[in-house]
């Protein structure tokens, strides 16, 4: 048998315990058939020899946890994501209201709380930039909306509106409504938005797509598919790219489940997983337990500093949930569950003490994991649950340490993004974005995951103890882990680990090149390695220098 490819002259990182590091790779009708020695017998006269000239070849990265729409539609829309100054979001806004004059609303996101004086933005500031229609700027996390007074008004939200269930107003001192509206309460406003129809959505994942591919990754689970987070409801889009053929990607669809339906979408959610197929599969449910920490509505097991009696939010009673993961995992989905505060975990992993069943592999995952008590670790093993990190967010940039660390006391700081504790503990760990929350580069996130500091090129690393103090240091886990989790870990929790995560023969070919080889350069410099190629089924997908953003 003859090789359509042969990639060698550098060094190939497998993920494949059996043989971790290989010198030449095979390819035939898309898939390997060969690694190391056995590779080279293969070549023939018509093999195209692919020479990596001392670059390294990887598995294609996965994303365990991304929403592509939202970022996508963040790349169309008035993108704040670039930049990190209140100076730079003036001239940003002003100049997409100036540029977009047919636009009935002004729309973008990205935008971080430590840019505004006090941590948040209000309403007056954007009156300014946008002063005759209504603007609508999610926040870069996705938990909050900075709306300006024609956006209020058009909701109906007066100073005296009361705070929706699982939402906040956020008012000054006096009473006033600030602009600004956390979790269930942007949905007051989320419903005047004009729904994106058809083509904007297939624009915004196709440009999704083509973002994430220029970082390697090459599979993704899109961590909320339904009528979520302000979006309209995208599931048939990714079938019909799917069946036209423009889904390079691999992707697996995590249905959103609506707090307020009950167990009757169940069936609804059986029948969209019955349809779907290829490079699409709708195998798993997404559920929000809590919010996030810095608008103090993370489920915490103890109070806020600062803020006597307040635990933050629990979107889903413990004793309904308990009922929902049991009716979830008999009807075969995996459950990818929204954990935040330490409360959160608790409650997640209680109500995935779940009976086995022969035949039912699940993968069950929780997300996030900010604050991990660790009476709670030996509970997380039994479970089998994986623990979907965010490993970017492990620094101490000015987001974590002036909007974050102040509501959190001395024990819940202690127990931060926990991952090498996680890890010892043989918990699987699979690496997730969260983008347009933060940065979906991989090298990025593996950057910070052996630092526990920013990368130096990430915009948002604004503060010099960002990338010169690491955050619990004793938390950072090995280069080999951290790659492992950004390529098998998180293919294993994608249900993707027979088709691709790692280098073997008879899985995809689908490759990631890098620019430099992570492993003959200082630790402090992964975050500059690019990419240079991308492979899907032995097509090159991409080849360009890399943009990072």
């Amino acid at each position: 048998m003859q090789a359509d490819l042969l990639f060698a002259n550098g060094p190939i990182y497998t993920m494949d315990p059996s043989c971790p590091k290989a010198s030449a790779l095979a390819v035939r009708d898309g898939r390997i058939i060969a690694v190391d020695g056995a590779a080279h017998q293969l070549r023939g006269p018509s093999t195209e020899v692919v020479d990596l000239a001392c670059k390294a070849l990887l598995p294609g990265f996965h994303d365990a946890h991304v929403h592509p729409l939202l970022g996508g539609l963040q790349l169309l829309q008035c993108n704040l994501d670039a930049v990190h100054s209140l100076a730079e979001y003036r001239e940003i806004i002003s100049s997409y209201d100036r540029t977009h004059p047919d636009l009935e609303w002004i729309r973008g996101g990205g935008w971080y709380g430590d840019v505004f004086p006090g941590g948040f933005p209000t309403k007056e500031l954007l009156d300014q930039l946008v002063p005759d229609r209504p603007a609508y700027m999610l926040s870069h996390d996705g938990h909050g909306a900075w709306v300006n007074s024609r956006a209020l008004e058009l909701a109906g939200i007066t100073d005296s509106t009361p705070d929706p269930a699982g939402g906040i107003i956020q008012r000054d001192p006096s009473g006033r409504a600030t602009g600004m509206l956390m979790e269930r309460a942007a949905e007051l406003v989320d419903k005047m938005l004009p729904e994106a129809g058809d083509a904007e959505i297939d624009q915004a994942l196709l440009a999704a797509q083509d973002y994430l591919l220029s970082l390697g990754i090459v599979a993704w689970q899109d961590a909320a598919v339904g009528q979520a987070l302000g979006m309209p409801d995208f599931f048939d889009r990714y079938r019909d790219l799917e069946r036209s053929g423009k889904l390079a990607a691999s992707v697996t669809g995590a249905l959103w489940w609506h707090a307020d339906q009950g167990l009757d979408q169940i069936p609804e959610m059986i029948r969209r997983r019955e349809s779907t197929g290829g490079r699409f599969h709708a195998s798993a449910v997404k559920l929000m337990l809590d919010g996030v920490c810095e608008n103090l509505t993370a489920s915490m097991t103890r109070p806020y500093s600062g803020h006597p009696g307040n635990r933050g939010m629990q979107l889903i009673p413990a004793q309904d949930l308990n009922l929902i993961t049991r009716q979830l995992d008999a009807a075969g989905f995996d459950m990818h569950i929204h954990t935040v505060g330490d409360q959160a975990v608790h409650d997640a992993l209680e109500a995935l003490r779940l009976p086995v069943r022969d035949g039912w592999d699940p993968r069950h995952q929780l997300a996030h994991i900010d604050i991990l008590d660790p009476a709670d670790l030996e509970l997380f093993s039994r479970t089998g649950a994986i623990a979907n990190i965010q490993a970017l967010w492990a620094r101490q940039d000015p987001v974590l340490v002036e909007t974050k660390l102040p509501y959190l006391d001395h024990r819940h700081q202690q127990s931060h993004f926990a991952f090498e504790t996680l890890r010892s503990a043989g918990i699987p760990l699979a690496m997730g974005s969260d983008w347009p929350v933060s940065s979906p580069d991989p090298m990025w996130a593996i950057h910070t995951a052996v630092n526990r500091t920013a990368p130096p090129v990430d915009p948002h690393a604004t503060d010099h103890r960002s990338q010169t103090q690491p955050l619990l240091a004793h938390e950072a886990i090995s280069l080999q882990h951290a790659l492992h989790a950004q390529t098998a870990g998180a293919a294993y929790a994608n249900r993707q680990e027979h088709l691709r995560g790692t280098l073997r023969t008879g899985l995809q070919a689908d490759f990631a090149v890098l620019e430099a080889d992570p492993f003959a350069v200082e630790a402090s410099e992964l975050g500059n390695i690019g990419v240079h190629q991308t492979w899907i089924d032995g097509e090159l997908v991409h080849e360009l220098s890399k943009v990072k953003g």
